[in-house]
């Protein structure tokens, strides 16, 4: 009988010590399992911007079906109609229209927002860009762009990060003078992945200052005054 009670003992005491093993393993299961499916969301983006920092844009993000089964939100990016537009909505931005889709030929699931914005450095007061940095601004050169998405290592490290699509184009408004992306006309464009997120991605442009027209007050000024007292003068002698 004593033996029985010191194995029953023993054993309860080895698995009080297996038991949060077991709890530890599964939770880190789960928080690696949260952390990858985080990462797994594709996302482009494409600016149009105006000189004077205004313009529109639409965001693109789509992922696998089967990473939304328990919720319609993943890495910060929501699935949900009137979520998404929140996320994108602030004093400076204005959704158009916000479309969800899903392509049964790859299983994914499509989110695709319209927007318009007052002004480009401002864009990070709505949720959905608040991480970002992003400056349009009177340059030596000419207009002096940047667009800053702050590297997010522990995404970037994750398995198949190679595999999720990173793109961003901008339109400008004038001749691109020079940037660190591929120079498409008057767009540049940038085709990363996630896995390039192990640093700060760092977008930058100068652009023809377009701003800087003489308009009536410079060189046409003078040759209208010019023509209209030469007209001036013809009717004179016409009356004499």
């Amino acid at each position: 009988m004593l033996n029985k009670e010191r194995f029953s003992s023993k054993r309860g005491v080895a698995l009080s010590f297996i038991m949060p093993k077991k709890i530890f393993l599964f939770s880190s299961i789960l928080i690696a399992m949260a952390l990858y499916l985080s990462g797994c969301v594709n996302f482009e983006q494409k600016t149009v911007l105006k000189q004077d920092g205004s313009g529109s844009m639409t965001v693109h993000y789509w992922t696998k079906m089967s990473n939304l089964k328990s919720s319609t939100e993943l890495g910060g990016f929501s699935f949900d109609e009137a979520k998404a537009k929140s996320n994108y909505s602030s004093s400076n931005t204005d959704v158009k229209s916000v479309k969800l889709e899903d392509k049964l030929d790859d299983s994914t699931r499509h989110a695709t927002v319209e927007l318009t914005f007052k002004n480009i450095n401002d864009i990070n007061s709505a949720k959905g860009f608040e991480k970002i940095k992003a400056s349009w601004k009177e340059g030596k050169d000419g207009m002096d762009f940047s667009y800053t998405v702050p590297k997010d290592t522990s995404n970037a490290k994750n398995m198949g990060s190679d595999d999720i699509v990173l793109n961003y184009e901008f339109d400008f408004p004038a001749e691109v003078l020079k940037t660190n992306g591929r120079k498409d006309g008057q767009k540049v464009v940038y085709e990363k992945k996630l896995s390039d997120l192990k640093n700060d991605l760092e977008m930058t442009a100068t652009v023809k200052n377009e701003g800087k027209k003489c308009g009536l007050f410079g060189m046409e000024f003078p040759l209208l005054a010019l023509a209209g007292m030469m007209m001036f003068s013809v009717r004179l002698r016409r009356k004499k």
